[in-house]
């Protein structure tokens, strides 16, 4: 994987986009941000990083068949690749919060933005920005975030953490060209947060009420049981899970 290292960026995930037009669209690419300005997250939020102290990358991922179609298929790979390797490093409690953002105990500590594209020869690949706190000792205003280094009380070398976090992200199109949805989220439901119990959920009005997360369906929708066995899926737009 060819590895572009930027001091800053407003957005990892819009320099690859451009940087892809102008290269081939056969290979994989990495850009990784020392800065990253304007960081985006999940349902229109910012992602916010301390400049030197965290990872902040986009990976272009081509020769993805039905990508359009299959999208929360790549998701569940991304996440549980990244999970993969911080278990690795002895972080403490990992989860996967529907739809892919990282956990350790209860606190986030990474997330992940998926943006699909067409390739010039009609087949799908994707841009996969990722932002993952590791050495960061503050978030203020932000009481649910926090990083490796205050999970796991170490320090950790970011060019070593993001080769490992690359071999990872080398096999994810292999694995989802080859690989049914029904089998990764059978190992997904291994990591995923709340899962089969009853927890907290939150509308875009602000409503709370209480569900058991049931799973994932074939669009990537949350299904969540209610009263009197009742299930219903909701996309992300749709409902929040709250910690």
């Amino acid at each position: 994987m060819k590895v572009v290292k930027v001091d800053a960026t407003s957005s990892t995930n819009s320099f690859l986009k451009d940087f892809v037009k102008t290269h081939s669209k056969d290979q994989m690419y990495c850009v990784v941000a020392h800065h990253q300005i304007e960081g985006r997250g999940q349902r229109g939020t910012s992602w916010v990083s301390e400049p030197g102290k965290n990872l902040t990358f986009s990976v272009f991922l081509p020769a993805l068949k039905s990508i359009h179609i299959d999208t929360f298929k790549l998701s569940a790979l991304v996440a549980m690749a990244i999970k993969n390797v911080l278990v690795k490093y002895d972080i403490p409690k990992l989860s996967i919060k529907w739809p892919n953002d990282i956990l350790s105990h209860q606190y986030k500590i990474g997330g992940v933005l998926i943006e699909n594209m067409m390739t010039q020869n009609r087949e799908g690949a994707s841009v996969v920005g990722v932002g993952l706190n590791v050495n960061q000792d503050h978030f203020t205003g932000l009481p649910n975030a926090s990083s490796m280094k205050l999970m796991s009380n170490t320090s950790f070398d970011l060019d070593d953490l993001l080769d490992n976090l690359l071999v990872e992200f080398e096999k994810i199109p292999g694995l989802f060209n080859s690989t049914s949805l029904k089998s990764i989220l059978s190992t997904y439901y291994d990591s995923l947060f709340k899962y089969n119990k009853v927890t907290m959920l939150q509308f875009p009005d602000g409503t709370l009420i209480q569900g058991i997360i049931r799973g994932i369906d074939n669009y990537g929708k949350l299904v969540v049981e209610f009263d009197e066995d009742r299930l219903e899926s909701y996309d992300i737009k749709e409902i929040q899970i709250k910690f």
